[in-house]
């Protein structure tokens, strides 16, 4: 039923920035939220130049509700801002719930408030797909190991013996992505050297795929208690990821990275029957700042021009939509991965653009030798093309990234860490990085 987007950018991969993207239709280093560890110091403030779309709609008399199912997302980030109903079930005990859990807040807040007159804005936020990947039966069962799958993580690249090599030792590792054989794991305080194989890999992936059929069962959910209450033939709805996830892709467990498998996210827009717009695939390369945009340009909304003005996406169905490029940044945290300094990519075309402004750039043909082989001596044309544009879209409305407000929240960070985000903003799988 939907307008499906193949190839939809995040501005970064990691979920607070992310979400923020969505909210005021801006990069991170616009917004000013550059990490998810930053919400736990400098909270965001809706504010001109950086208004959320939540504050501007109940200002508009739209009833705003949100439902989250994480810490990244929690109150002490500033993210709340705009919405009358702000729920995530904040236990001492865990940092995540699942969206059974989520789903069954947001029916009983709909049981309560669907049929009330006026215009409503909803958010959900899901996590089950987010590491460490445990769901719940039967969904920890559904998908069993064979050659084929063996075959199609060989043909991902996918090297085990490389990330042994890598997380040899980390308990992060351990704890949130692979598992040791029991032969392996007699003693969980000292479990010793990670093993990685190709089932064990393909295990990670089989969990991954559990959580996502039972998240795919609570949307569906989801949409049939809108379809209960009236709500969902005329609702615009979307449905986007904040970042992807690397599963042993380039060496890497989690997210947080600038690489295609943790940028490029799934975006789907289902229009109201109204519109009767054709379901269709767009290959257009588009970003998560463009979402705010095109949604705003299908209904009215009066005094929305500050909001309008400050947004750096467009409205990818206007029919005049031309941007060839989609910028995409790494996390202003401590550098990982031996990475030094901010990172960001500028995708054009089948070119990709790695710049760092403390260090050396790059630049991918994504057509030939994808992310493994930098061809800017090759084509320096290029990179100063993009290396031009990058610059120009880097100076425009850039946040002043202030020093903490406040006391930082240690019991927000100390969440963090539980969910994997150890010393730098990525899902940490380095211990002591």
């Amino acid at each position: 039923e939907s307008l499906v987007f193949e190839r939809a950018l995040a501005s970064m991969a990691s979920t607070l920035p992310s979400h923020l993207t969505l909210l005021t239709g801006l990069y991170p280093h616009q917004h000013g939220m550059t990490s998810n560890r930053r919400g736990a110091s400098v909270p965001f403030v809706s504010e001109l130049g950086r208004l959320s779309a939540a504050t501007v709609l109940a200002q508009c008399g739209y009833r705003t509700a949100a439902f989250v199912s994480a810490s990244p997302l929690s109150l002490t980030t500033g993210i709340q801002a705009g919405f009358e109903t702000y729920s995530f079930r904040e236990r001492s005990t865990a940092s995540r719930q699942r969206a059974g859990e989520t789903n069954a807040l947001v029916f009983e807040w709909l049981e309560r408030h669907a049929a009330e007159p006026g215009p409503l804005f909803l958010w959900l936020h899901y996590f089950d797909t987010h590491e460490p990947n445990d769901p719940p039966p039967p969904y920890d069962t559904r998908y069993t190991t064979d050659e084929r799958q063996r075959q199609w993580i060989r043909a991902r690249g996918i090297d085990p013996a490389a990330l042994e090599q890598r997380y040899s030792h980390s308990s992060s590792a351990r704890r949130h992505f692979l598992r040791n054989p029991p032969e392996l794991a007699r003693d969980e305080e000292k479990p010793g050297k990670l093993r990685v194989t190709l089932d064990s890999v393909a295990e990670l992936m089989n969990r991954y795929d559990g959580s996502l059929s039972y998240l795919d069962e609570n949307l569906g959910a989801l949409f049939d208690a809108l379809r209960r209450h009236g709500l969902y033939h005329e609702a615009l709805i979307v449905v986007v990821g904040d970042h992807g996830q690397s599963l042993g892709e380039n060496t890497w467990l989690g997210h947080g990275t600038i690489t295609n498998v943790n940028t490029f996210v799934p975006l789907l827009l289902r229009l109201p029957d109204s519109l009767a717009l054709a379901p269709q695939r767009i290959a257009t390369l588009v970003s998560l700042t463009d979402v705010l945009p095109t949604l705003l340009a299908r209904f009215e909304l009066p005094n929305s021009e500050l909001l309008r003005g400050q947004i750096e996406g467009e409205d990818v169905l206007s029919g005049t939509f031309a941007r060839d490029f989609a910028l995409t940044e790494r996390t202003a945290d401590a550098p990982k991965d031996g990475e030094s300094g901010r990172q960001f990519a500028l995708l054009s075309g089948s070119w990709k653009y790695i710049h760092r402004p403390e260090g050396k750039d790059e630049l991918y043909d994504l057509g030939a030798g994808g992310e493994f082989v930098d061809v800017l001596a090759q084509h320096p044309e290029v990179g100063a093309r993009l290396r031009a544009e990058t610059l120009t879209l880097l100076a425009r409305r850039p946040a002043l990234l202030e020093e903490a407000r406040g006391a930082v929240d240690a019991q927000l960070l100390e969440s963090l860490e539980d969910l994997g985000y150890g010393g730098a903003d990525e899902a940490s799988t380095d211990d002591g990085e």
